[in-house]
C-alpha cells in the first residue's frame, strides 16, 4: 500500500512530524495558478491532472496543464516546475525527488 504521507524527522521523545500527501498537492494547484500562461486541468471523473506519489519517503509530482495560445510551452513548462520545486521547499523544507509537468492542450 502506497504512503499517505512524507516523514520529515524520526520518531524520538517529542513524536513524529509527518506531511500528508495533499498538502503537497494543495501547494502545486497554488503553485500552477501563480504563472500566467499556465492553466490548471480540472479534475473530471476519469482524470487526475495533479498527482503525488510518495515512494520511499522521496516525493514525486505529475502536474497536466494547459498552456495559453501563442505563449512559449517550454519556458512555461520550466516556470511551472520551477514554481512547484521552489514553494514545496519553501514552505515544508522537504525536497521533491522530481517534477514532471506534462502540456495537454492549448487555451485559446
Amino acid at each position: 500500500m502506497a504512503q499517505d504521507y512524507v516523514v520529515l524527522n524520526e520518531k524520538n521523545e517529542n513524536g513524529l512530524i509527518a506531511i500528508n500527501k495533499t498538502v503537497f498537492k494543495s501547494i502545486a494547484e497554488i503553485s500552477i495558478d501563480d504563472i500566467e500562461n499556465a492553466i490548471r486541468v480540472p479534475q473530471a471523473r476519469f482524470t487526475k491532472p495533479l498527482t503525488v506519489k510518495v515512494d520511499d519517503n522521496q516525493l514525486h509530482i505529475t502536474a497536466d496543464i494547459k498552456v495559453k495560445y501563442g505563449a512559449n510551452v517550454a519556458a512555461t513548462c520550466e516556470l511551472v516546475q520551477n514554481k512547484i520545486y521552489e514553494n514545496i521547499v519553501f514552505m515544508t523544507g522537504f525536497k521533491p525527488a522530481d517534477v514532471t509537468v506534462n502540456v495537454i492542450d492549448f487555451e485559446i
